[in-house]
């Protein structure tokens, strides 16, 4: 049984160390992950959280960076998100299969069927 736990964790960490290896190569070939001048710090490309306020979609911007000169990127503790803007998107369909489910401030839920 500890033989199987030890080669678990060997192969996670093998799996992360390799992980870490290709976004810094992907890195410098594809310029997708940023450094900033006179900074170490790298961070994965920027990408959008989705979630519902007052029946319509909205999102944040937000990526994951780390700086390499201070923390170690194979540990997981290392990464830190960067918060950007905030965008809206449509308005919230409960039911897209079946017809419209909306939900609208104030007016709770309304249903259509084709």
């Amino acid at each position: 049984m500890k033989r199987i736990i030890l080669a678990a964790m060997v192969m996670a960490i093998a799996a992360a160390l390799l992980a870490v290896n290709s976004l810094s190569v992907i890195a410098q070939e594809e310029g997708q992950y940023a450094t900033e001048m006179g900074q170490t710090k790298i961070c994965a490309p920027w990408s959008k959280a989705w979630d519902v306020s007052d029946g319509q979609w909205y999102y944040d911007w937000y990526r994951w960076c780390v700086d390499p000169s201070l923390y170690d990127p194979a540990y997981e503790s290392s990464w830190y998100t960067e918060q950007g803007g905030t965008g809206w998107g449509d308005q919230v369909n409960l039911c897209p299969g079946s017809g419209s489910c909306t939900m609208s401030p104030g007016v709770g839920m309304r249903m259509s069927v084709p």
